[in-house]
């Protein structure tokens, strides 16, 4: 039911940055080099996953692959351009760190600056912390739903669901991913669009964690535990992004996801 109700939101999210995408092309356009280059890092992550997959074409055709890809590329670029956008309205940090890159002006917060890097290593270490608490004080199991497709799409593609390189890139891309779309771009749009800004951003803040939560419906059983576990890492990765932009919640996120793929076998009952 809660994913469900998940894919009719993002669905509907979709639409709606599509559309405004097109409506604001004029103010987007010098925006949508960095949404192609994010795009571009994402299909060379998915790209990656393939050589460690013994059967992955067998599973997943050719073309199927390549059609998903280019829809996840657009989307990226659409949720990129217009998160930005809507940072430059809402006068908030966006990407600092690739504008350094391409050497443009900015007058937000440095990415490498010790404050930003001890928030990035707090907000690791307290989602690693508060989930190996709930974890033991809850033994949760792996959601009758999550286990048979994981047994069924592992059996198709030769894999198993023990920690591997395969598995590191593959909750490396979720976190990447994750961050543009939740993040960057619908953070930031229903901040602009309900007029969250200043003291009012925490509520957008709030509507994305929650949204990022359903995201993770249907994966633990019981299922709330998840959702218990998932809700505050998005609050702290919300007030990251306002502090330090996209490129710390990247990173925080995805030694995050590596650090709990990790210590899941010895916390959750996979069987």
């Amino acid at each position: 039911m809660l994913s469900t109700i998940y894919g009719i939101l993002m669905f509907i999210l979709l639409i709606v940055l599509l559309i405004h995408s097109i409506r604001y092309r004029r103010e987007i356009r010098g925006y949508i080099k960095y949404g192609i280059v994010l795009g571009i890092i994402l299909i060379v992550l998915d790209g990656a996953i393939v050589p460690f997959v013994p059967n992955f074409f067998e599973a997943i055709p050719l073309l199927q692959f390549l059609l998903l890809d280019f829809f996840a590329f657009v989307k990226i670029v659409v949720f990129t351009c217009m998160g930005i956008y809507c940072c430059s309205i809402l006068g908030i940090v966006d990407i600092p760190l690739m504008k350094r890159l391409a050497g443009e002006a900015n007058n937000v917060r440095e990415f490498s600056r010790p404050s930003n890097i001890l928030a990035v290593i707090g907000v690791i270490a307290g989602g690693i912390a508060f989930s190996v608490i709930l974890f033991k004080l809850t033994s949760p199991q792996i959601s009758e739903t999550l286990k048979e497709l994981t047994q069924l799409q592992g059996a198709k593609l030769g894999i198993s669901d023990e920690p591997s390189l395969l598995a590191a890139l593959v909750v490396t891309t979720f976190a990447f991913s994750e961050e543009i779309l939740f993040r960057l771009g619908i953070q930031n749009y229903l901040a602009k669009q309900f007029k969250l800004s200043d003291s009012k951003y925490w509520i957008a803040i709030v509507l994305t964690s929650g949204l990022w939560s359903l995201a993770h419906a249907n994966i633990l059983d019981p299922e709330w535990i998840k959702i218990v576990q998932i809700f505050p890492l998005g609050l702290a990765l919300g007030f990251l992004f306002k502090k330090s932009g996209l490129e710390s919640c990247i990173l925080a996120h995805g030694i995050f996801n590596l650090g709990m793929m990790a210590l899941s076998p010895h916390l959750i009952t996979l069987q």
